[in-house]
């Protein structure tokens, strides 16, 4: 959703990413996927530690977001703003405050208007 809701108020850059971390391991959206267009099935993951791929296809220059999480050990997540500016926070939430300059719930109800989440999460019975 954080990748959602970014790329759809155009704040990461063309080729940027939204990364978490969790435990050891990275999740990020496939290099072949569009962010405004991912889903949770479009995710690749990696070892911090390595860089190993695990499951799915990095994007490039993935180096760079790993880099920053190992240099900052209380950053969680991490995103290439539009303007060039290698964002860091402790959650997604964080991040995603951060680079839009308003809370998650406010940026969550604008992607929802505008209908940049249709798709991203299942609908819940």
């Amino acid at each position: 959703m954080a990748t959602r809701i970014l790329a759809h108020a155009d704040r990461l850059a063309q080729a940027g990413r939204v990364v978490i971390l969790t435990g050891e391991v990275v999740y990020v959206a496939s290099g072949t996927v569009s962010n405004h267009t991912m889903t949770p099935y479009d995710v690749a993951i990696v070892r911090l530690s390595d860089g190993l791929e695990l499951v799915g296809e990095p994007p490039a220059g993935l180096a760079l977001y790993l880099d920053a999480l190992r240099g900052r050990p209380s950053a969680r997540a991490a995103a290439l703003a539009a303007d060039g500016t290698l964002v860091t926070a402790d959650s997604l939430r964080s991040l995603v405050a951060v680079v839009l300059g308003r809370s998650w719930d406010e940026a969550e109800a604008h992607a929802r208007a505008v209908g940049a989440l249709i798709g991203a999460y299942p609908l819940s019975g």
